[in-house]
């Protein structure tokens, strides 16, 4: 049976991922793995929002979006970010193409509280037929993390959460959370395994702090919906930190 691995990275990626990494894409491919990638774009953003003097806020590792700060989100992710990415991929002789909310109803969600977060949205619906399809023409989806509501308003959506979105609504076989560090570290050690228990008791004795929290969170809401193994790690050349039940 055909495999399905999302991977999601960070908006920096497309002048940080290596030859390896292409290597690597190109050979899950001659093995008939399907690849689907989400893009984040952090960075971009906050530096277009200084340039526009909209303040960079966040709450709860959740950017607040305003209704500038979402046009900006727009500029960065689908004028800067996507289509350097789809560039790197077609450098490196593999056929990609660069998708949004507005294709063909790819992402559709609903507002998660506009009263706190503004324009922040949360995915409950994901046109999986669409990416079955440009895998079947050897394709591979290059997705921003952007959700439109069921009347047309375009929503900003953390890229973790949108992978995780994405990954369950394909019943994903593998889920690649890239980030910055090579896992999940305690005490300086990486964990090469952890499951909901663990994850529990680790954020319970504040072992894991900031920004590994929500990923460990996307993780587990994943293989909780039938992803059967989540990675936490750097590169798709290591499993980093696997995640499973």
């Amino acid at each position: 049976m055909t495999q399905k691995y999302i991977i999601k990275i960070g908006g920096n990626a497309a002048q940080q991922l290596t030859p390896k990494f292409f290597e690597t894409i190109k050979h899950w491919q001659k093995q008939h793995i399907q690849v689907a990638i989400v893009h984040g774009g952090g960075d971009q953003i906050s530096h277009l929002m200084t340039q526009f003097n909209e303040p960079v806020q966040k709450f709860n590792g959740i950017r607040v979006t305003t209704a500038q700060g979402l046009h900006i989100t727009q500029m960065a992710l689908l004028g800067q970010v996507q289509p350097a990415l789809t560039e790197a991929f077609r450098q490196h002789g593999i056929a990609a193409i660069g998708l949004n909310a507005g294709s063909n109803q790819l992402l559709t969600g609903h507002v998660l509280d506009q009263a706190l977060y503004g324009y922040v949205g949360v995915i409950h619906q994901v046109n999986t037929q669409l990416i079955q399809q440009l895998w079947q023409q050897n394709l591979i989806p290059i997705i921003a993390p952007l959700a439109m509501t069921n009347d047309g308003q375009w929503l900003n959506v953390n890229a973790d959460h949108a992978a995780t979105a994405i990954a369950k609504q394909l019943h994903a076989d593998a889920l690649y959370l890239l980030t910055d560090v090579a896992g999940v570290k305690v005490s300086g050690c990486l964990l090469q395994a952890l499951t909901p228990k663990t994850a529990q008791q680790l954020t319970a004795d504040h072992l894991v702090t900031g920004g590994m929290i929500p990923k460990i969170n996307s993780a587990l809401s994943a293989v909780k919906r039938g992803v059967h193994h989540v990675h936490i790690t750097n590169t798709v050349t290591q499993p980093g930190t696997v995640v499973t039940l």
